[in-house]
Formats: structure tokens, sequence, C-alpha cells
């Protein structure tokens, strides 16, 4: 019997953090282009772009990630029923319909897959589906000499520049180069 591939799908936070510094061509090999998003992503990459004035964001993630994933018919009534219980009163119609279209899709299709997310509100969500962030990918990719110590340093600096919050263990730059190497 043959296992298919360990798929890998994207959640727009990570994307919106190694496209910052240029690194989102390194996902492919870390990731051995087993890689996927679906069309909610797609559209909040959009909408990402024009927001965060990241050019070339959706681009880059389709060069990447390719043609996204729709959710059959059957599937809607699940993913909106998720985006739900994921959602705070005042929360937009539009917050968590991304990361409940990938984890529905992933778990309703019985995928062998990764959710790529810093979203630790939809990691809780997701479990029991493994998940991988920012942090772990650019120190995999760090350890298999994808990218370069100053590159990494790059996407940290990108990422405090941009107003981010790095995870309580990396909570400063130095901690984040340390880690690099363990």
């Amino acid at each position: 019997m043959t296992v298919a591939p360990l798929l890998f799908f994207h959640d727009t936070s990570v994307l919106v953090n190694f496209h910052r510094p240029g690194l989102i061509p390194v996902l492919r090999p870390l990731l051995r282009g087993n890689v996927r998003w679906t069309g909610t992503i797609r559209t909040e990459c959009i909408r990402q772009e024009a927001v965060l004035g990241l050019e070339g964001l959706v681009e880059a993630a389709e060069e990447l990630l390719g043609e996204p994933l729709f959710p059959e018919p059957n599937e809607h009534v699940a993913i909106r029923q998720l985006r739900r219980q994921m959602s705070s009163p005042g929360d937009h119609p539009q917050q968590h319909l991304g990361e409940a279209e990938a984890i529905t899709l992933i778990q309703k299709r019985r995928l062998r897959a990764v959710f790529v997310t810093d979203d630790r509100a939809a990691i809780r969500w997701a479990d029991p589906i493994e998940c991988v962030g920012t942090w772990k990918l650019i120190r995999s990719a760090r350890r298999r000499d994808l990218v370069t110590r100053d590159e990494a340093r790059g996407l940290w600096r990108s990422f405090m520049d941009a107003g981010g919050v790095p995870p309580r263990e990396l909570c400063t730059e130095d901690a984040f180069v340390r880690s690099l190497d363990s």
C-alpha cells in the first residue's frame, strides 16, 4: 500500500511572515513541494496584500502553492459551523473562515496533512491535526541550510518591525538566534 505524501496546508499568517523578507521560495524545498492552500486563504492573501501593502504576496504564494482547493458543497456547512465556533462576539463574518476551511478540508477528506499557521486559536481547533508555524519552519530551514543566519534574522526583524509578537520562548532576537542552532 502506498502512503500519500504529507501535505502542508498554509494559512495566511505564515505566508505573510515569509513574504516580508522575500523567503516564500524557501518553503518549496523545505516542505518538499507538498504544499496546498484553500480558496479562502487565497482571498485573505489578496486582502492582506492590499491592506498591509505587501506587493507581490499573492504572486509569490501562487508560485509556491498553485491552484487553491475549494470546498465541495457538502463541506460548506461544517466550515461555517467551525468558523462560528472559532469566533468571538464582534468578529468580522469572514474572520477565521480560512482557518476553518483548511481544518475542515483536512478532516473531512481525511488528508495526511499538517496545518501551517501561527494562529494559536486555530491550532487549538485543529487538534489532532499537527500544526507548525513561522518559527519552527525558519529554524528548520536554517538547519537544512536553506537560509543563512542573516536571512533568518531578517525574517525576525521584519516580523518585529511589523508589530508582531513572538512566542514567549523566543521573546528576544538573541533568543531567536540561539534557537537557530539548537
